[in-house]
């Protein structure tokens, strides 16, 4: 029996594995904005409730400066998490819209779960500068954004499971139904929020290359910037292990098999262990911050991250290929010249964010007091 609805007659515009191509660079920005924004949230809200407790100045100021940059994280979240889904939508659009429906007020809750996070991280920023609290609306802010990855991975996990389309849509046909049965769920989710744990140490030791910080805080945000980046390394071996352990064995097999996916995981396994002893040596070496090694991890989390993507879209191809869904296998009409006027505003468009990012990491500094 045909799980899948019919494909679309009309053609896709470019080629495969042109949109898998453009699919895997946007995610990979996305993913690591994602990171960036619910691991700076999560660091965020250590430091003040510690520095309320404690009354060290050097977390409740630390704090500040995280808080301070979490709407400009969710503004990167929300516009490079675009252009991944409609890709998605391109390739696998029959199992997407199927899983989407049945999950539907989940799917659709995610626009009004998204606008208060939003809004609560724009509530932290004034509270923060009129030197009040925050913890409550930045928990808040955090539960709200897990609840979103939640909701998505309930969805990419139905999405690749037809087999539970039919008995879910005979359940109810309201969508309030969640893909609680599938044994990668939480091993999937877990390992999302390990994840944010090292681009979040990342983006510390850049906020302590800052020229205007004191020594304390300089140091506070060296090594826990060390510590996060090393334990988000173990914690996401450990769920990688879980993640693979979930997965069926035929797919499992298939992916090993895969030279492109198993080179791409192998990368992954060797990005970890840069990662791991790259935190330990943050954490036990003394001096002040270098330069080299907040770019060095920069670096080696993208490239953990693409190889992540890569991994995560095999698992995706084999799994669906076990149940009759080939995305290679679609009608293609090419019209080059709109293909190399989308790529050229593409690229364009990839240029603008770095000269923003730059722009913002070479502003002259701006003397930020939160305490």
């Amino acid at each position: 029996m045909q799980m899948f609805p019919a494909v679309d007659p009309i053609p896709l515009p470019a080629p495969v594995w042109l949109f898998k191509l453009l699919h895997e660079v946007t995610l990979t920005l996305h993913f690591l904005a994602v990171e960036a924004l619910i691991g700076g949230l999560f660091v965020g809200l250590s430091w003040y409730w510690l520095g309320r407790m404690s009354g060290r100045t050097a977390y409740l100021q630390g704090s500040g400066m995280l808080a301070h940059r979490l709407p400009t994280a969710m503004a990167y979240v929300v516009n490079l998490g675009i252009p991944p889904l409609l890709f998605t939508q391109v390739l696998y659009g029959r199992a997407l819209y199927t899983s989407s429906v049945l999950i539907g007020a989940y799917w659709i809750a995610v626009i009004v779960l998204l606008t208060f996070s939003y809004y609560g991280l724009y509530v932290i920023v004034n509270r923060v500068k009129r030197k009040k609290g925050w913890g409550l609306v930045g928990a808040g802010s955090l539960l709200l954004a897990l609840a979103i990855g939640f909701i998505y991975t309930n969805n990419m996990t139905l999405m690749i499971r037809p087999e539970a389309w039919g008995p879910m849509y005979a359940a109810t046909q309201s969508g309030v139904q969640l893909n609680a049965s599938d044994p990668t769920v939480w091993p999937r989710w877990f390992f999302f929020l390990s994840a944010t744990l090292p681009t979040a140490g990342a983006g510390l030791l850049l906020l302590s290359l800052k020229s205007d910080l004191t020594a304390e805080l300089r140091e506070l945000l060296r090594r826990w910037g060390g510590m996060a980046i090393a334990a988000g390394a173990v914690a996401l071996a450990a769920t990688a292990y879980w993640v693979l352990s979930a997965l069926p064995g035929g797919v499992r097999e298939d992916l090993a098999g895969n030279a492109l996916y198993a080179g791409f995981g192998y990368g992954w396994w060797a990005a970890a262990a840069l990662l791991l002893a790259l935190g330990v040596w943050q954490i036990t070496r003394s001096g002040g911050a270098l330069p080299l090694a907040a770019w060095g991890a920069v670096a080696v989390i993208f490239v953990q991250t693409l190889a992540l993507v890569m991994v995560r879209d095999g698992i995706r191809d084999v799994t669906l290929l076990q149940a009759g869904f080939d995305v290679w296998d679609r009608q293609v009409f090419t019209n080059w010249s709109v293909v190399g006027l989308f790529l050229l505003l593409f690229v364009a468009a990839i240029g603008s964010i770095v000269w923003m990012v730059r722009v913002a990491a070479s502003a002259r500094p701006k003397e930020e007091n939160y305490v």
